[in-house]
C-alpha cells in the first residue's frame, strides 16, 4: 500500500549549515498494517510523516501509494497533498472552533479539492461522525467537546474524505494519562474495524506497542530496527532499541566464548561470566553490550534460568503500584530489579537473583 524508498531530506539552518534530517529511510506498509514510525525527539519520525503526507518535499527517494508514485526524484514527479488520497490527524487536532461537529467535519467535503455535491455530505458526515461514535453531538459547538471527543472529531474529519491512508501525527499527546490509555484501545480497534492503512508517529513506546502492527524504531534520521512490537521488545538488536524501549539494564562485555554457527556466546561483564543469546554473529574477542530487562531477572532458582547466578546487595526498593522497582549492587555496578509488589526487601540486605540465557541478548556495541 505504502513503499517508501531511499528517502531522505536535509534542513538548511539559520547558521548556514545542514542538518540530515531523513537518511535513505525505506520501509513499506501492507495494506491494513497500522505502522509506526518510534523514536526520541528529533530522530526524523514526524518529518519522513510529512514527506509522506506532501507537506514537505525530500531532495531523493521515492514515495509509492497504492503502486502510484506521489514523490520521486528520478523522475521529477510530485503530487501535491490534496491530491495524495491520504487522511491526516495532526497533535493539534486542528479543529475550527466557530464550527457545530458537523460542520469541522463537513468541512473538507465542501471546500476540498473533490467538491462533494451537497447532496451526498450529509451522509458521508452522519456516516463518519457514526464510526466514532459522535452522531449524536453533531450540532454541538466543537470547543465545547472533550478532550477525547475533539480527537475523535478530528478522526472522523480525516475518514469523511474516504483516504487510503490515514496519517496520524502524535494524536494522543494531549490527552491525560487516563484518557490516552483508552484511546489507545479505542484508536487501534477503530481503524481496524474499517480495514484503513495507517502511519502512526510518536515518541511514546507504550503506544507504539499497544497501537502497532510494525515497529520502525528511528534515530538520527534512520530506522535502526524494524519488526513486531513483541519482535521490538524481546529481541533489540542494538544497545539503542534495548534503552529506548522500556527499562533495560545493560553491560560492556567481551565475548570469551562462541560456538561457530550458533548464537549462544559467554560474556565477561561487570557481573562476571554471563550466559547469553547473541543478537548478530559475534566472534571471540568482540566488544559488545548485554541486555537484561528488570522483570526478566528472577528471585527464584527454576530449570530455565539457573543459567546465570548473581548475589548483590539491595540498595534501593520503591514501590510503583504493580511492583517494586528495586536496584541491587553488584560489583560496584547496579542491576536494576522488579519484584513482586508485596514484597518489602530490607535495604541492605544480601539477594541471590537468577537470568535466563534467552533473557540475557549480547549485542554489537
Amino acid at each position: 500500500m505504502i513503499d517508501v524508498k531511499d528517502l531522505s531530506l536535509t534542513y538548511n539552518s539559520t547558521a548556514r549549515q545542514t542538518h540530515l534530517a531523513v537518511d535513505k529511510v525505506s520501509f513499506t506498509v501492507k495494506k491494513g498494517q497500522v505502522y509506526t514510525l518510534l523514536g526520541p525527539s528529533g530522530c526524523g519520525k514526524t518529518t519522513t510523516l510529512r514527506c509522506v503526507a506532501g507537506l514537505e518535499k525530500p531532495d531523493s527517494g521515492e514515495i509509492l501509494v497504492d503502486g502510484t508514485p506521489v514523490s520521486s526524484s528520478q523522475t521529477g514527479n510530485w503530487v501535491p497533498p490534496s491530491q495524495r488520497a491520504i487522511g491526516m490527524v495532526f497533535q493539534s487536532y486542528a479543529i475550527w472552533p466557530h464550527m457545530s461537529v458537523f460542520e469541522n467535519v463537513a468541512f473538507p467535503l465542501r471546500y476540498g479539492p473533490l467538491k462533494v455535491p451537497s447532496a451526498q455530505i450529509q451522509a458521508r458526515v452522519t456516516k463518519a461522525l457514526s464510526l466514532v461514535q459522535l452522531d449524536h453531538l453533531k450540532d454541538r459547538p466543537a470547543p465545547h467537546l472533550s478532550g477525547g471527543q475533539q480527537q475523535r472529531l478530528a478522526l472522523a474529519r480525516a475518514f469523511v474524505m474516504e483516504p487510503k491512508v490515514l496519517l496520524l501525527d502524535e494524536p494522543l499527546s494531549n490527552l491525560d494519562a487516563k484518557l490516552r490509555e483508552e484511546m489507545r484501545v479505542e484508536l487501534r480497534q477503530l481503524i481496524k474495524s474499517i480495514g484503513m492503512t495507517a502511519i502512526f508517529v510518536t515518541h511514546e513506546q507504550i503506544e507504539a506497542l499497544t497501537l502497532s502492527d510494525v515497529i520502525a524504531v528511528m534515530n538520527n534520521g534512520k530506522i535502526v530496527q524494524e519488526g513486531t512490537p513483541l519482535d521490538i521488545y524481546q529481541r533489540p538488536t542494538n544497545p539503542f532499541v534495548a534503552n529506548f524501549i522500556g527499562q533495560s539494564n545493560l553491560l560492556q562485555g567481551t565475548v570469551v566464548s562462541a560456538a561457530a554457527g550458533q548464537h549462544q556466546v559467554r560474556v565477561q561483564t561487570p557481573f562476571g561470566t554471563l550466559a547469553c543469546q547473541a543478537t548478530q554473529d559475534v566472534e571471540m574477542g568482540a566488544k559488545v553490550v548485554v541486555s537484561l530487562r528488570p522483570e526478566h531477572v528472577e528471585t527464584e532458582k527454576d530449570a530455565e534460568n539457573q543459567a546465570n547466578v548473581l548475589q548483590g546487595t539491595l540498595v534501593s526498593a520503591s514501590f510503583i503500584g504493580n511492583a517494586m522497582d528495586c536496584a541491587l549492587r553488584i560489583n560496584g555496578q547496579i542491576l536494576k530489579v522488579l519484584l513482586h509488589a508485596e514484597r518489602s526487601p530490607e535495604i541492605g540486605s544480601t539477594m541471590t537473583v537468577y537470568a535466563s540465557d534467552r533473557h540475557c541478548l549480547a549485542m554489537r556495541a
